[in-house]
């Protein structure tokens, strides 16, 4: 990779995250009777959700960024970087899904989105849950393969800490989130693992744009 396509790279990867956080942050405080600990991050882009354009926003601003780290993974790392890249871009492409194929409000979200009933927009709502369960799903194991690419790389050791930490972090707060929907947790322990995991990602993206592969 050229220097200039590198920085480039860097810059979505680092940025892209970021925006993503930072824009369903503020519109879970936009929205009047959202309720961040129980509701989703999906709710804000839902059919008939206030503003969901904002949120689809974020989330393909955060696909971009997945697509940016995985050209640097592979261009730092090589052949031990291209499993980690190509999980990266199988969690971009579910991202994009979930993101063109939006879910309902729900009675839970009622006090500030109209609920629809589960039969609205079936083929929509069953696209949205695959999409979303391949980019979660990809997105952990292409940190975990991040860690394992790296574990004898004394060079690259702040990648294997940066991982490891995300995954002790997102992993259980992951199954958490599966395993108890409609809960009172049900939206913190999503945001808390997606919090973890765009944070792997966006100092993974600044942390390759200073790889010794690309000279000084």
């Amino acid at each position: 990779m050229q220097r200039i396509a590198v920085r480039r790279a860097a810059a979505v990867a680092t940025w892209g995250p970021l925006v993503f956080t930072a824009d369903w942050f503020v519109l879970s405080r936009v929205h009047r009777g959202y309720a961040p600990r129980t509701e989703t991050i999906s709710s804000l882009s839902a059919h008939q959700a206030p503003q969901w354009g904002w949120m689809v926003g974020g989330q393909l601003v955060l696909a971009a960024a997945m697509v940016a780290l995985a050209t640097l993974q592979a261009g730092a790392l090589g052949r031990r970087g291209q499993l980690t890249a190509g999980l990266l871009v199988l969690s971009a492409a579910g991202t994009v899904q979930a993101s063109a194929f939006r879910t309902v409000c729900n009675r839970s979200d009622s006090g500030w989105c109209a609920p629809l009933p589960r039969s609205a927009y079936p083929h929509s709502q069953w696209a949205h849950g695959i999409g979303t369960g391949v980019a979660f799903g990809a997105l952990v194991a292409a940190c975990l393969a991040s860690v394992w690419s790296v574990r004898r790389d004394r060079a690259r050791r702040p990648l294997l800490v940066a991982g490891c930490i995300t995954l002790v972090v997102a992993v259980p707060h992951m199954l958490w989130f599966l395993a108890n929907a409609e809960t009172s947790w049900h939206g913190w322990s999503e945001k808390v693992f997606l919090t973890a995991l765009a944070g792997w990602v966006s100092y993974s993206g600044n942390w390759l744009s200073r790889d010794p592969r690309w000279g000084p």
